[in-house]
């Protein structure tokens, strides 16, 4: 439950800052947040933790697009290979996306993107350690920033084996 009260906390704090600041848009810009896996019911709803993340964006001058690249770190449940027990998977992904402002002005912006990238995935012992695996992902996004500077994403990574949905909320420089 902690957990939940951190984010819940996290997430009004961010809108708060968010609406005390007002800036023009920026072409470039960096994001910094925290990343939860909602889990899923054949994942067993166990075992989710905060991850983290660092995304880079660029939106082109004059046009609804834009790109970004991502790096997040995530931990999360799941059965692979059709086990019967839950493992505790983690992964570090790179994925670089394209995406679409649906709307370019206002205090809320929605966009959606889909991205392509590596997750680097390894089960009960740590990103790196033994046993870590380089998977190729595809990431299809929807996400809405809200007064210029919240950004509230979800996420669905789908890869062989560690396919896995991602709710994040972060702080646009």
């Amino acid at each position: 439950m902690k957990k939940h009260t951190f984010l819940v906390a996290f997430l009004l704090s961010l809108f708060f800052i968010g609406n005390g600041l007002s800036a023009q848009e920026k072409s470039f810009r960096f994001e910094t947040g925290v990343n939860y896996p909602i889990g899923l019911k054949k994942d067993g709803f166990k075992e989710n933790h905060i991850g983290l993340y660092f995304n880079g964006l660029y939106n082109l001058p004059g046009s609804a697009f834009g790109v970004d690249l991502n790096l997040s770190y995530e931990s999360y449940t799941i059965f692979p290979n059709g086990s019967k027990y839950p493992y505790n998977g983690r992964s570090v992904a790179v994925i670089p996306s394209a995406i679409y402002n649906l709307k370019k002005e206002g205090k809320a912006r929605p966009y959606v993107g889909i991205g392509t990238g590596i997750s680097i995935d390894n089960i009960e012992t740590g990103v790196f350690n033994e046993g870590h695996v380089y998977h190729f992902a595809v990431v299809p996004k929807i996400g809405i920033r809200i007064v210029n500077h919240i950004n509230i994403t979800a996420m669905y990574y789908i890869t062989k084996n560690s396919s896995r949905l991602m709710i994040g909320c972060g702080y646009t420089f």
